[in-house]
């Protein structure tokens, strides 16, 4: 997917492309701009595009001394890390711009909504449906009013379901009570998580899987940082106060603070995060995880109770945890085995009382963030603690309402966002350039000494079969026909009055959602892992596609009415960076060659809060590397031989 460092590649790429190009315009008689005519393109669309360029360069810097601040020095100089971001670049602008039109959409009261037309009943349902959850969002006083009941009533069907005790949890017990954790609208599984995802052996079939999960820091690594684990204890002793102390804290005087926090839940929260740090010390590094073979564990119930014997029923807890009339016979796929055999040894030892703890607070977290702030805030400032990032006091609530609407109702959102953003011949310009990236890498492969033929012929047929899919998702849901849309999300209940009400049906809702997908055969033209106004971009290895959302074709990345040299430089190194993520198993030869990658990116450094250099983990990020590489390689030569090729103006 697209990294934050894409903005640099793509600047780079757009420089190259510049340096290397003549003028354009559109005088050939046809609807595209000739790559090298004697004349200069004068549209609104190039003047804006060329001053954006000369605007975010710095042109007294040398090039061959520092080619980043040569290409992106005028926009570190013209933009500042707003309030409540951690960076500043083409992406966040675009993703502000893109929210701006989800609350045109959504915000009834700024007077530029939609139009269904007469007798479209489906569009009109939807836009009722995005407008009422925007509306709750919006309904501060309701919210405030609903207190820190809707969290109170979450926790105490935990406490019901996970009795405390000193001893630990019976297996029954805790394998019930963690199924219907998992299915619950809490929207986040303690210790495990099971999704549904493509088959490895057959990638149109769907299958459980089954992942690590349940920690409240972001990496295991966290928790050996002394200073954010004192922070996070200390405000999740803070959460516990809010959420089971006797005092309401809306009725303080003054906001709570550590020093308000009752002993009992500062023990509550040691219990917890001593709990998290061992279940971070045996999850499986995060480069293993990357290895297919190593991940792709299929597993009968049988088998997985083998694994963990003592504490976790396997033949209990799916059924709890599968939605309703799902029967599922086939394997599970375990992506650590290691993993659960530890979890069984740390589950032997942990008391009831603490699981029963550690679930709570698994819940507080997720519930916590939408109740209002005086019941938020310490998750608040967790957030800042864990990302270095301020959450801004002082945004608008309509924007992060609009970003509610779009995390939950997204598609529904998207049909009415590319009728606005994404018009004209862009689908079909955005494959065309595509297509141009794939030739080139089918052109580049049988210059590739290393490849062996069988793989070389093997790569070159997987390049030939990618599917496409540009602007937004043609089925499940069709984003371009409100009925279809209509049928994808009758399952969700939204109360305009409910806002909480709304986020923890919509949890429940997308977790039953996603096992419709068991027996269902994939459609390739699918888009279910972005939303249409998303800006980023995937390749899909499981099922060979390659998808652009509409939201990452705006702005510099692309437009339909840009030298072809912008729009290569843009969303071509985007394309090539997608196409080019290669797997590090691909044959040893392979890993040979991209050993030169480890090392060179395991070289660099990064400063840490703890005011020490820090190098990067090459093996980690090479399929990164790799695709960022080869993604600007292939957009510039594919241009470049455009550029070759055109006839018009050439001397």
């Amino acid at each position: 997917m697209v990294a934050a460092k894409i903005q640099l590649l793509m600047a780079i790429g757009v420089a190259l492309s510049v340096v290397q190009a003549g003028p354009v315009d559109n005088s050939n008689g046809g609807n595209r701009p000739v790559l090298n005519n004697k004349a200069i393109c004068t549209t609104q669309e190039c003047v804006v595009t060329a001053a954006g360029i000369l605007n975010d360069m710095d042109h007294s810097a040398d090039p061959c001394q520092d080619f980043n601040q040569f290409t992106c020095g005028g926009f570190d100089e013209n933009n500042e890390i707003p309030s409540g971001l951690g960076r500043i670049g083409y992406i966040e602008l675009l993703r502000k711009a893109n929210n701006r039109i989800i609350r045109s959409i959504v915000d009834v009261s700024h007077g530029k909504s939609p139009k269904p037309a007469p007798g479209d009943v489906a569009s009109q349902a939807n836009l009722k449906k995005l407008q009422d959850l925007f509306a709750s969002c919006m309904d501060e006083p309701s919210i405030l009013k609903s207190g820190r009941k809707p969290l109170v009533d979450s926790l105490q069907i935990i406490t019901q379901s996970l009795p405390a005790s000193d001893a630990p949890a019976s297996k029954a017990i805790l394998s019930k009570a963690l199924g219907q954790m998992m299915k619950s609208g809490v929207q986040y599984s303690p210790l495990m998580q099971l999704t549904v995802e493509a088959a490895v052996d057959d990638p149109l079939a769907n299958e459980i899987i089954v992942y690590e999960y349940g920690l409240g820091l972001d990496l295991p690594a966290d928790y050996k940082n002394a200073e954010l684990v004192r922070k996070y204890t200390e405000l999740a002793s803070m959460m516990f106060q809010i959420a089971l102390g006797e005092e309401d804290v809306v009725n303080r005087a003054q906001p709570l603070t550590e020093k308000d926090v009752e002993k009992k839940w500062v023990d509550v929260t040691k219990e917890v995060v001593g709990f998290e740090s061992e279940l971070a010390g045996i999850r499986t590094p995060t480069d293993e995880l990357y290895d297919p073979s190593q991940y792709n564990n299929p597993r009968t119930v049988e088998q997985l109770n083998g694994l963990t014997p003592s504490m976790i029923d396997w033949s209990i807890l799916l059924p709890e945890a599968l939605p309703a009339g799902v029967n599922y016979t086939r394997p599970i796929i375990a992506t650590s085995l290691p993993f659960l055999t530890k979890l069984d040894a740390l589950l032997q030892k942990t008391p009831a009382r603490t699981l029963q703890h550690y679930f709570s607070w698994v819940a507080i977290q997720k519930i916590g963030t939408h109740l209002a702030t005086p019941y938020s805030q310490p998750l608040d400032d967790l957030y800042t603690a864990r990302t270095g990032t301020p959450i801004d006091a002082q945004a608008e609530r309509w924007k992060s309402c609009a970003s509610a609407v779009e995390a939950t109702l997204g598609q529904m959102a998207g049909h009415y966002y590319v009728e606005e953003a994404f018009k004209g011949k862009s689908r079909e310009e955005v494959i065309k350039l595509i297509d141009n990236i794939i030739l080139s890498y089918e052109k580049t492969f049988p210059t590739l000494s290393w490849l062996d033929k069988i793989t070389r012929e093997g790569a070159l047929k997987k390049l030939k079969a990618i599917v496409k899919t540009v602007g937004y998702s043609t089925v499940y849901p069709d984003v371009a026909s409100s009925v279809s849309l209509e049928e994808f999300y009758k399952g969700f209940t939204v109360e305009s009055g409910d806002y909480i009400g709304n986020r923890l049906r919509h949890a429940s809702w997308a977790y039953e959602k996603s096992f419709e997908k068991l027996d269902m055969r994939t459609d390739r033209l699918t888009m279910d892992y972005m939303f249409p106004s998303h800006v980023n971009a995937y390749f899909h290895s499981s099922f060979n596609t390659i998808n652009f959302p509409a939201g990452i074709l705006q702005g510099v990345f692309f437009g339909v009415n840009y030298p072809e040299y912008v729009n290569y430089g843009g969303i071509g190194v985007v394309a090539g960076h997608e196409i080019g993520w290669w797997t590090n198993e691909t044959s040893q030869a392979f890993k040979d060659k991209s050993q030169c990658f480890v090392e060179q990116y395991g070289n660099f450094t990064v400063l840490g809060p703890d005011g020490k250099q820090h190098n990067l983990n090459g093996q980690l990020t090479l399929g990164e590397n790799l695709a960022d590489n080869g993604g600007l390689k292939m957009a510039f030569k594919i241009w470049q031989s455009r550029f070759k090729s055109d006839s018009y103006g050439r001397k």
